[in-house]
């Protein structure tokens, strides 16, 4: 078998972090992959020894497929794949008509990086990351396979969070922007007394607003170190992430969080109660509630332990579902499933 991941996108994160989650799952398996990318993290993947080849701008149009200049392009995916049968991971749909041009014997999966799912009946197998989003495409799309796999998650094991004398501190980690609802911890941490002590970690469109807020709050304990490639590096023993996002597929950034131990607590939407399973991983809060949030940060305050715990239990747990291995196998069970297996 080799795997065409594909994928058209403007930003780091979300998509590209599951390209690379996925490419890191192939090797380790030991299957040859490629990915057909644009975007700016394509010199990322290529350091992370990918075989990257870059998407053409006109892959998500109509036209794709037909024109002279996607000649070449076949030619490359032809001589990489050799005589093996082909499976193309798209992760951005709309590439998949014109990819149904240049492989079109090729097996055709897509994963639910959003709930929209119109440009997915090309597909031959959907991967939804919750359960809430596999009822939605599986309604949507009847005659195409549905199977709630989630993200795979492929990576080196992180040492243990060091111990400290610190106090307690909450963190956002993210894009500042209306979904992922910053503004959200500022208004939580005012209503505790005294005032907790946060941290945001990231950047975006309302990062001046979420500077504003904090000092209109009088919230003294803040900081903005920015954008951190690495943020998890950055966290000690008693620190806590804080995700008010309204919503989510299943975030690699919880993921991450498991995986290094970080005491968790997250707003209480599908993507989220999937990835801490509905609370035993972490703590959960109605989406948008500051007053709810709050009060799950005093708890948090009041028993750092029993949170830290549970986010043990989920860092237990992630590599048995989601590793290289187990993800593998569920997704080639699934494959053998759709019309046109090999």
């Amino acid at each position: 078998m080799f795997v065409v991941q594909a994928a058209v996108v403007k930003g780091r994160g979300g998509i590209a972090t599951a390209v690379a989650h996925y490419e890191r799952m192939f090797r380790a398996v030991g299957v040859r992959s490629a990915v057909l990318f644009s975007g700016p993290s394509i010199d990322t993947l290529r350091q992370q020894g990918a075989d990257v080849l870059e998407a053409p701008p006109l892959l998500t149009s109509p036209l794709a497929g037909v024109l002279p200049l996607f000649a070449d392009l076949r030619a490359q995916l032809s001589s990489r794949a050799g005589a093996e049968p082909v499976v193309v991971i798209a992760h951005s749909d709309l590439t998949i008509p014109a990819l149904r041009r240049l492989a079109p014997n090729a097996r055709f999966v897509t994963p639910c990086h959003s709930d929209k799912v119109k440009h997915k009946r090309g597909a031959d197998l959907v991967i939804a990351l919750n359960p809430t989003q596999r009822d939605r495409a599986a309604a949507a799309l009847p005659s195409v396979r549905v199977a709630l796999l989630g993200n795979p998650y492929v990576a080196e094991q992180p040492p243990r969070l060091p111990e400290t004398s610190a106090p307690p501190r909450f963190n956002f980690v993210g894009r500042f922007i209306n979904t992922k609802d910053p503004m959200l911890l500022a208004r939580a941490a005012a209503q505790m007394t005294p005032h907790a002590s946060l941290r945001f970690i990231g950047d975006g469109e309302l990062i001046d607003e979420v500077g504003s807020l904090c000092a209109d709050l009088g919230l003294a304990s803040v900081e903005f170190p920015g954008w951190l490639p690495s943020p998890f590096a950055a966290f000690h023993a008693n620190d806590i992430l804080v995700l008010p996002s309204h919503w989510e597929g299943l975030p690699y950034l919880l993921q991450e969080a498991l995986d290094h131990g970080v005491a968790t607590i997250a707003a209480g939407n599908a993507g989220n109660r999937a990835a801490l399973a509905d609370g035993a991983y972490g703590g959960l809060f109605p989406v948008g509630d500051a007053a709810a949030l709050a009060e799950e940060m005093r708890a948090a305050l009041a028993d750092l332990d029993g949170l830290r715990a549970k986010a043990e239990k989920g860092r237990a747990a992630l590599r048995a579902r989601y590793g290289a291995e187990p993800f593998w196998r569920a997704l080639t069970a699934e494959l053998e499933k759709v019309s046109g297996n090999a």
